[in-house]
């Protein structure tokens, strides 16, 4: 039995298109092609616009479709962008494959347009692994430039923008020499409060941290050797 929908057959009715602005035709194509043939064809260009798709609609098999797609074609450069979708859309599978990527390939994320355009959440994400392969120094430089560039889109000053992140950041793992070094460039942009440099001084004093900060004691994979006061430090993980 062939039924019409009563408003078709009401030659009255004006027929209007759907106008979908933000979503890109190619997006679109790939999401009617999945409700088609249930198959779904993806390239890096649109897999994450596509999965916001599938989430927004509830397409949970799509969803699972791009998630594997994202995660197997992982690449330095979609890293931190990926990291941020599953941030953003509480996809945690997908979270971990994208840290474990950024994990084996620090040095080149961390130089990415999209590791600066992390949110702060994404980036705490990243800082709160042991397992980065890079220094803490470089780790610090880039994340001073992550500040820099969300206090000018945010129009910010920077200490505001960077009040988070930089709790993360592992100050008790750079040298008195570095920590100087550390003070005088912080003069120009107060990127670290100087209580949290201070913290570090007064573990060089010391020898130990407060059980608060055991965290930030342990060594990175990455971090370089400092025999001279690294061996009061929490190894690395294995």
């Amino acid at each position: 039995m062939f039924l019409e929908h009563p408003l078709l057959a009401d030659s009255s009715v004006q027929l209007r298109p759907i106008i979908l602005c933000d979503v890109q035709p190619e997006v679109f194509l790939a999401v009617m092609e999945f409700l088609y043939t249930n198959c779904v064809t993806l390239d890096s260009h649109i897999a994450l616009e596509v999965l916001t798709s599938a989430l927004e609609y509830g397409l949970e098999d799509l969803r699972k479709l791009c998630v594997q797609f994202i995660t197997e074609t992982l690449t330095v450069e979609m890293a931190c962008e990926a990291l941020q979708a599953a941030v953003t859309y509480g996809q945690d599978d997908m979270k971990k494959q994208c840290l474990s990527c950024i994990e084996g390939a620090t040095q080149g994320v961390v130089k990415t347009q999209s590791f600066r355009e992390l949110s702060d959440q994404a980036l705490l994400t990243v800082l709160r692994s042991d397992r980065l392969t890079i220094d803490e120094v470089e780790l610090v430089r880039a994340v001073r430039e992550w500040a820099h560039v969300n206090s000018a889109v945010l129009d910010t000053p920077v200490p505001e923008v960077a009040a988070d992140v930089v709790k993360e950041l592992r100050l008790f793992l750079l040298s008195p020499e570095e920590l100087t070094d550390l003070e005088r460039e912080n003069r120009k942009d107060q990127f670290i409060p100087v209580a949290r440099i201070a913290e570090a001084w007064k573990f060089h004093a010391l020898r130990k941290g407060s059980r608060a900060q055991t965290h930030l004691l342990r060594r990175r994979h990455g971090t370089l050797p400092r025999d001279h006061h690294h061996r009061y430090l929490d190894p690395p993980p294995k």
